[in-house]
């Protein structure tokens, strides 16, 4: 960070047993940093995890298992937060699933402090990158719904009310700016009554 800069501190959340790592973690990120020790209790650090600011989730362990790696999905899945794991070893070959489970940076036998900020500003734009292109899938996919549905009332309408489909369009939009609701909203509603249609 640049002398005199207003840039405020990131929230680091320490997750290790390892006295060690944990105090080259204080040293390597003092400064720079707000670092947050917790518990490698999967529970406790979780329900701290929840609790706490944190702008990054840094973990440090021997190994992880795959109830580990699914308590961690389960968690970022209900609160997004960039993730960095240090492994000393990867037995089963997780790294893979980690990544699939959302885990941004997942580092085997890298574990060296002086490491750990360039590796932070590293996981914190992957994980910015990650999110606006899963944000960016979610609204196609929320565009590809709204026309679908949208579709659908417009050839219900069409085949009810013996309309063309500019026709039925039109309808639709013109429901919609009476009832002052969306789009969609309107053709929702007018799919679920179809059947009632006259």
């Amino acid at each position: 960070m640049l002398a005199g800069s207003h840039i405020p501190l990131l929230d680091v959340l320490a997750v290790t047993n390892d006295a060690r790592a944990s105090e080259q973690l204080q040293v390597a990120l003092n400064g720079d940093y707000v670092v947050h020790e917790i518990s490698d209790t999967p529970d406790q650090f979780i329900r701290a995890s929840s609790a706490l600011k944190r702008d990054i989730l840094v973990i440090v362990k021997d190994a992880i298992d795959l109830t580990y790696l699914e308590q961690i999905r389960s968690f970022i899945q209900k609160s997004p937060t960039p993730v960095m794991i240090f492994v000393k070893a990867d037995p089963d070959r997780l790294a893979p699933i980690a990544i699939r489970y959302g885990i941004t940076s997942f580092i085997v036998a890298g574990f060296e402090a002086s490491r750990v900020p360039t590796l932070i500003e590293v996981t914190l734009e992957r994980f910015k990158l990650h999110e606006a292109l899963r944000n960016e899938v979610l609204k196609s996919q929320e565009e590809l719904a709204t026309r679908k549905v949208i579709e659908r009332a417009k050839g219900l309408l069409m085949e009810k009310k013996n309309l063309n489909e500019q026709e039925a369009y039109r309808s639709l939009r013109e429901l919609a700016m009476r009832q002052s609701k969306p789009l969609k909203e309107v053709a929702e509603t007018l799919i679920l009554y179809s059947d009632i249609l006259p």
